[in-house]
């Protein structure tokens, strides 16, 4: 009988090596950026207290993957990676304001899974912690800008809203309280499925459908003639492009959905595949901090999320082929195996990514091997070679094969590579 085999839990993923290879770089340039900016490295635990969220993420609350462990408590696995910094700060107190910090790492939602969207994902984050600076706000959103532009993954753009100013317009229409979430949460999905399906989503509120209509034109007259509005978008805009970020569009229609964000709300679209949504954003959460220690502290903070856009780029087919090892040693002859096994040495010693082939096999099922792990080039060394001390160098993209002294090696494949 043919055994089943156990299958990935739907919305998670396995990462081969060629992606798990190509996300770690897009991490390494994504921490680069952040720390030219000023970012320092932290973590937290992937478990904390179920309490630590709750009050905090809203109705979110039922995507949380919760139990209750060997000891009796309640935990989840991190619905997000901010929520854990309000609790590392407020545990902190003499940390140097204001504190900026990034922190790569999982996170988890038991959320309907769509195209780009798991269950399991890595997010980007940067946070400024102690500062009510709008240049904070911005200097967010520009690293994650920098990031982005790094990563050479084509045009991208930051779409603003301010919540502070939906919250003023929300009041004027009278809007209910307990009705305001669910008005944002619809007016959010706005791009991503079309007018009619939110208004039909405002009526299934027990919310006017017109209720979008209004809101709309009571934003748009209060960026027209208000001046503070006015002279915050103004002022926003010119940090941002003295920051050298000019793709900027201001969006009514955006929100975020969690409920702690209470100022700048933005987020990053990638132009060449908007159907993925958001592969960024974040926002300004001021009382985020003051709900979990009694003490309030100015934030803001923002997130790449890097599996959403790993798919629009491997959809886009951005993600080149990917290896870890540049060079192999072939394993030709077994009377020089050792001398082989010295070119490899030499090799890595030189700081070049080198693998060496473990049988002695024909040279036809080396090559082969190398072709599917894309390896760069090969290098032969068999009887022949060992008599004229010097190996066979073949650049596997050209075809051209060159013999090379032994103590040349290195340099003439750095050459090749670099």
């Amino acid at each position: 009988m043919k055994k089943t085999l156990p299958q990935v839990l739907k919305g998670f993923r396995d990462y081969l090596p060629q992606e798990q290879i190509a996300r770690r770089k897009i991490i390494s340039k994504i921490s680069e950026v952040y720390e030219r900016f000023g970012f320092s490295p932290m973590d937290t635990p992937s478990l904390e207290q179920c309490d630590l969220f709750k009050g905090s993420i809203g109705e979110d609350e039922k995507l949380m993957y919760k139990f209750v462990d060997h000891g009796g408590r309640e935990v989840a696995l991190r619905y997000d990676l901010t929520v854990p910094l309000a609790r590392l700060v407020a545990s902190n107190p003499d940390l140097p304001k204001p504190f900026k910090r990034y922190v790569i790492g999982n996170s988890w939602r038991a959320e309907n899974t769509q195209k780009g969207r798991f269950r399991e994902f890595v997010q980007c984050d940067i946070d400024v912690i102690g500062s009510e600076s709008l240049i904070a706000d911005a200097e967010v959103i520009a690293a994650m800008a920098w990031a982005y532009k790094s990563l050479d993954i084509g045009d991208v753009m930051v779409k603003i809203n301010n919540r502070e100013i939906v919250d003023r317009v929300l009041t004027r229409l009278k809007v209910p309280k307990a009705k305001i979430v669910p008005f944002m949460r619809m007016l959010d999905k706005l791009d991503k499925i079309g007018e009619k399906k939110v208004r039909d989503g405002l009526a299934e509120h027990g919310l006017d459908p017109d209720l979008m209509g209004e809101y709309s034109a009571a934003m748009q007259r209060e960026f027209r003639s208000a001046q503070e509005l006015a002279g915050y978008q103004e002022e926003m805009t010119n940090l941002l492009e003295g920051f050298g970020v000019n793709n900027i569009k201001f969006d009514p229609y955006l929100m975020r959905g969690l409920d702690y964000y209470t100022g700048v709300v933005f987020e990053f679209v990638l132009k060449s595949k908007p159907e993925f949504g958001s592969i960024g954003g974040g926002g300004r959460y001021d009382g985020l901090i003051g709900r979990i220690s009694g003490v309030d502290m100015p934030a803001v903070g923002g997130s790449i999320g890097l599996d959403r856009m790993f798919a629009a780029l491997q959809d886009a087919g951005m993600v080149a082929p990917q290896a870890t090892a540049e060079v192999l040693v072939m394993n030709v002859d077994k009377n020089t195996i050792a001398e082989s096994l010295n070119i490899a040495t030499n090799l890595r010693e030189a700081g070049i990514n080198c693998e060496f082939y473990f049988d002695t096999a024909k040279m036809d099922k080396q090559f082969k091997y190398a072709e599917k792990k894309n390896i760069k080039a090969v290098v032969i060394y068999g009887g022949n070679e060992a008599r004229k001390k010097q190996a066979l160098v073949k650049e596997l993209a050209t075809k051209e094969q060159k013999a090379i002294d032994l103590d040349s090696i290195a340099t003439h494949i750095k050459s090749l590579l670099w």
